[in-house]
């Protein structure tokens, strides 16, 4: 029952984290473009994503075995916090663009490979 839940989740968190990868592409142009407040719009989110998807990754880990390296995650994170309550845009495009979606695309990369425990 348990790994059923477990693959259902995986499942799940790989047909929705391409759309937040998006999202985040998405957020990232607003910011090259100058239109903060949208960016900030979609940012909100974002965010909401990144928290099911990283609770979703972290998770089922003894079923994907794809190894999150947690405190890097934590660390992007609290950047991005950092970035958003200083309105520092630059450094919110930069860690969204290449650190958070590293961290995903990794673990999507590692589930596609069929490397499932």
């Amino acid at each position: 029952m348990l790994n059923d839940m477990m693959k259902e989740t995986v499942e799940e968190s790989l047909e929705y984290i391409p759309r937040l990868i998006g999202g985040i592409d998405d957020v990232t142009m607003l910011i090259d473009e100058g239109r903060y407040a949208e960016a900030n719009t979609l940012l909100i989110n974002v965010i909401d994503g990144l928290n099911w998807s990283i609770k979703a990754i972290t998770l089922t880990m003894s079923f994907h075995g794809y190894d999150l390296d947690v405190e890097k995650v934590n660390e992007s994170l609290n950047a991005l916090m950092n970035g958003i309550e200083n309105l520092d845009y630059q450094l919110i495009s930069d860690l969204l663009n290449y650190e958070i979606k590293d961290i995903l695309s990794g673990y999507m990369n590692h589930c596609k490979k069929g490397e499932l425990n």
